[in-house]
Formats: C-alpha cells, sequence, structure tokens
C-alpha cells in the first residue's frame, strides 16, 4: 500500500455544504406554505414568457395584452382538464356500486387461485397488515393535502406569475446588480440556460403527455376499456413524473378496466401502455425533448423522491425542472462544478478522461 497517495479534504469546506444542505431543505419543509406556491409560479412564469414573447414580438402586443393572453391560455387549459376529470369522475361514481359488485366478484376468484396453487393468499395478508394499509393511508393522505393546499393557493399563483411576468426585467437586473461585472457574464448565461432548461423541457414535456394522450385513448377505445377518456388522460398527466408516474398512471388505469371488464381490456390496457412506453423512450423524448434537463438516472430518481417527501405530489412534478436549474447553477460557480458533475448525465469519454 502506498501511504504516500492521500486526499486532502477541506473540513471547513465539508461542514459549511452540510450545514447549507440541512438548513435548505429544513427551510423548503417547513415553509412550504410559502415556498411551494412561488417556485410553481416561477416555473410557470418561465414555461409562460415564451408564448408571451411572442405575442408582444410576433403581433406586436403590448406588454398587458401579451400578458393576458398567456394567462387566459393557461387558466383555459386547467380549466379544460379540470372539467374533463370531474366529469369523468362523476360518471365513476355512478358506476360505483357495479364496480365494487364486479372488483369483488375478480378478487373472491384471484384469492380462491392464489390459496389453490401457492398455498397463501397475499391479498389477504395484505389486507390483515395494519403497516401496509397505514402505509397506503399516508401516501393517499399526504398526495390529497398536497393537491388541496395548491387549490386553494391558485389565486395567489396566478397573481404571482401575472407580476414575474410584468417585472422579468426588474428580476434579471436584481440578479446582474448583485454579481460583480467581471462575471457579469457567467451570470447571464446562468439566467439565459436555467430559463431555457425549464420551458423547452415542461414545453416539450406537454407535447409528449398530449401524444401519449391521443395513443392511449385510440387503443383504449379499439379494445372498448370502460372509461377510456378518464384513463387516457389520467395515465398522461402522471407521466410527468418520471420512471413513478408511469407506474401510478398506467397501474390505476390496468386495475381498474381489469377489475371491471376482465382480463381481456387488462391485457388491451398493458399491451398499449408498453407500445407507448416504447415510443416515448426511445422516439418521443430524445426527438422532442432531447437532452434539455440532461440529468443522470440516479438524479432523476433522488430529485423525485426528495421533493416529493418535502412538497407531495406537486413537488414530484416540478423536482426535474428545479434539480435541473440546480445542476446549471453548479456549473457555472467556481468551487461547485463538482455537485453539477454530479447530477449531469456525464459522457463516459469525458469520466475517463479523469
Amino acid at each position: 500500500m502506498n501511504n504516500s497517495l492521500k486526499l486532502t479534504i477541506s473540513t471547513n469546506h465539508f461542514l459549511k455544504v452540510l450545514v447549507v444542505s440541512i438548513a435548505v431543505v429544513a427551510i423548503c419543509y417547513f415553509a412550504s406554505s410559502v415556498l411551494l406556491p412561488l417556485f410553481l409560479a416561477i416555473i410557470l412564469a418561465t414555461v409562460l414568457d415564451k408564448p408571451n414573447e411572442f405575442f408582444m414580438q410576433k403581433w406586436k402586443f403590448p406588454k398587458w395584452l401579451a400578458i393576458t393572453c398567456s394567462m387566459v391560455l393557461l387558466i383555459t387549459t386547467g380549466v379544460a382538464i379540470s372539467a374533463v376529470v370531474t366529469n369523468r369522475v362523476e360518471n365513476i361514481s355512478e358506476d360505483w356500486e357495479e364496480i365494487q359488485k364486479k372488483s369483488t366478484q375478480k378478487i373472491d376468484k384471484m384469492e380462491s387461485w392464489s390459496e389453490q396453487n401457492l398455498g397463501f393468499n397475499p391479498i389477504r395478508m395484505a389486507s390483515n397488515s395494519e403497516s401496509f394499509k397505514d402505509q397506503l393511508k399516508g401516501y393517499g393522505k399526504k398526495m390529497a393535502e398536497s393537491l388541496v393546499t395548491l387549490l386553494s393557493q391558485s389565486f395567489i399563483i396566478l397573481i404571482y406569475i401575472v407580476l414575474l411576468l410584468m417585472q422579468k426585467k426588474m428580476l434579471q437586473g436584481f440578479f446582474y446588480t448583485l454579481t460583480p461585472s467581471t462575471e457579469l457574464s457567467a451570470m447571464r448565461e446562468i439566467v439565459k440556460e436555467s430559463g431555457e432548461t425549464v420551458s423547452n423541457y415542461l414545453i416539450g414535456k406537454g407535447k409528449i403527455m398530449t401524444i401519449l394522450f391521443v395513443m392511449y385513448y385510440i387503443g383504449f377505445l379499439i379494445g372498448n376499456v370502460p372509461y377510456a377518456l378518464f384513463l387516457a388522460l389520467f395515465a398522461a398527466l402522471f407521466s410527468i413524473i418520471p420512471y413513478v408516474g408511469n407506474i401510478i398512471g398506467g397501474g390505476s388505469a390496468l386495475v381498474l378496466a381489469s377489475l371491471y371488464s376482465g382480463l381481456t381490456s387488462g391485457l388491451i390496457v398493458l399491451g398499449v401502455l408498453v407500445i407507448a412506453q416504447i415510443l416515448e423512450s426511445y422516439i418521443l423524448t430524445p426527438w422532442i425533448v432531447g437532452d434539455e434537463i440532461d440529468l443522470n438516472p440516479f438524479a432523476t430518481i433522488f430529485g423525485v423522491v426528495v421533493f416529493s417527501a418535502l412538497w407531495g405530489v406537486v413537488g414530484a412534478v416540478i423536482a426535474l425542472p428545479v434539480t435541473g436549474v440546480l445542476k446549471v447553477i453548479f456549473t457555472h460557480i467556481n468551487g461547485l462544478e463538482a455537485y453539477g458533475f454530479l447530477l449531469a448525465k456525464n459522457k463516459e469519454e469525458k469520466i475517463e478522461s479523469y
């Protein structure tokens, strides 16, 4: 063993990073009611900046009219999605007794088959497990609470968005004023890349979700799957959450179709989901989104886990844009490049060069 090969680690630097990280996480958790609406408003305002600039530059709209059109576009999209979901949920609630009846029959058959062929009943074991039920209740409660909080603060979020769009130049000037003149170009690059990362990713993801919705809906209609519109919309909306979203949205559609209409509908849903996911992973995402976020799989999963723990389902949705902005910031600040390297989807030749 060569004792001359040693690393020098700055204890002060390590402690500073540790303390700052803990402080940031604590602030995000305990001040979530204040920070979550603001973060969401910043992300939505960044996305709306593109249509806002289009209205002002191409159509020569004054700023107030361009902002009004952008807000109408946002509100109309939200109201349309909410109206479809509400209508479909009402239809499902009307058929809930029939769904429960058919579900009970199929679950009883599954229990009988499990006991005869496997020697135990996994469904009964799960239902009798208090910890399992407590976990499900906890996840459901946290998801519901985050959505209710978001809805209750929707008005203030819209106010934030309008103010951010109106005072965009002032906010950019604030960051430029804080920066020494010798490093002003780096700050401009951070602001530019951060905005492009958020807007390009979410706009691209919105296009992919629309294509997935159409694919799901057509496939479910061909397979005569019940509640095709709701299931297609539900699965497409949840695809915005990386990895986990496809499991939640697609799995829910698969379970509901299987329990209500039988194995054939379930297999059709599964086939449509698999084909759609292959197309999304290998064609749609590289073509439409590309490497806008440029995060490696570990950073992606870890970001989703951390932000969902802090802010629930809304945190999971905005995890990638926020983590992508952090990567941009780390990459352009001296002494923090290593953290940007840790988050980035590093090429093998770049790693081997070290």
